[in-house]
């Protein structure tokens, strides 16, 4: 049977459905379950279900391109395995634009902090001007790291009326090897007035409040065009080797800042989740966030990484408000957009 990224499946071995939203290998997909868990499944123990998911227009070119036969012996490798050697086959470089209230109980009076996020492996150069009277006025300039975000004013609230129309002007690059993406220019039209709106500011990735998020996203390239034979096989003796855990070290000599890990996902805590609820899921990952957390604090853990995932958001949810309710004195805050992507909270002990 064929499948597709997007495509929507039945699991033959257990209950539910799900999306594939990614190819592990020749056998296995990734498939994004009815509790928003991503969880690896054999293509031979899934069938094709009523409905797709509806990608964009990047996806669905993506998702052309990701027709895998569950009894072809393909070899497909993964972007992160070429990486290795030098070899940077990132095709995509996610940039937002974000507007977050000052005053979160107010956000419809409260002056507004604008972020520019770059949720990529690129670093940018970066040149934001607003347009006035047919000119361009240079609003904020810079060269921002991969995967962090900076923030580059507060507006006053009388002042939004100024920014009629953003103009962006993004360049990508990076150390080592990489293929070139082109430099994105876009002008966004504004409509100040949605920021009088609360239903204009949501729940992000980004940040623990509020906020409008605008997508600014390079052209993706083609990698046929560029990946060779021999790249390919080179990825792929590189995926039989075994990665080292990374560990990462203070810069302080002799200070050991090793970073533990705690995996959330149910499919990690149980070995049989079908006849469990969604309340008694999420105590059994609330019980393993605690007791790890305070095993941590005994044992004089430095920092603590809890993989959540994204699914709806509840289990970050509850995360959250438990430590500021128990643990008000800890510090916390997104973990690695690079190491873990958007679904993982760094907690500081010391």
């Amino acid at each position: 049977m064929n499948f597709r990224k997007g495509d929507r499946v039945k699991f033959l071995n257990d209950v539910g459905q799900g999306i594939i939203v990614r190819f592990q290998d020749e056998k296995i997909v990734l498939v994004l379950n009815d509790d928003g868990f991503e969880v690896p499944v054999l293509m031979s123990e899934l069938l094709k279900a009523e409905g797709d998911y509806v990608f964009n227009d990047n996806e669905k070119e993506n998702s052309d391109n990701n027709l895998v036969s569950s009894n072809q012996q393909n070899n497909i490798v993964e972007e992160d395995d070429l990486e290795e050697d030098g070899l940077n086959t990132d095709n995509k470089a996610n940039v937002y634009f974000a507007v977050v209230p000052k005053d979160q109980k107010d956000m419809v009076s409260s002056d507004l902090d604008v972020y520019l996020i770059n949720d990529s492996n690129f670093r940018i150069l970066y040149s934001i001007s607003k347009t006035e009277n047919e000119f361009q006025s240079l609003f904020a300039y810079g060269n921002l790291e991969d995967n962090t975000k900076v923030i580059l004013e507060t507006i006053k609230r009388e002042d939004l009326t100024d920014f009629e129309e953003i103009n962006f002007q993004l360049i990508f690059f990076r150390k080592g090897n990489y293929y070139l993406l082109n430099p994105l220019n876009k002008t966004w039209n504004v409509k100040p007035t949605r920021f009088f709106k609360q239903n204009t500011f949501i729940e992000n990735d980004f940040f623990n409040e509020n906020a409008f998020i605008y997508e600014l996203s390079a052209e993706e390239i083609n990698l046929a065009d560029h990946i060779s034979d021999s790249d390919i096989e080179k990825a792929i003796k590189e995926k039989e080797r075994i990665k080292p855990k990374k560990q990462f070290k203070s810069s302080k000599s002799g200070e050991n800042q090793e970073i533990e890990e705690v995996d959330l996902h149910i499919h990690e805590l149980v070995d049989n989740h079908s006849n469990l609820s969604n309340t008694e899921m999420l105590d059994i990952q609330m019980s393993r966030f605690i007791t790890a957390l305070d095993g941590g604090i005994i044992a004089g853990t430095r920092r603590m990484v809890f993989i959540h995932g994204i699914g709806n958001g509840r289990l970050k949810h509850e995360v959250l408000k438990t430590l500021d309710r128990k643990y008000p004195k800890l510090r916390y805050q997104d973990a690695s957009f690079k190491e873990y992507g958007y679904g993982a909270t760094m907690v500081i002990i010391k």
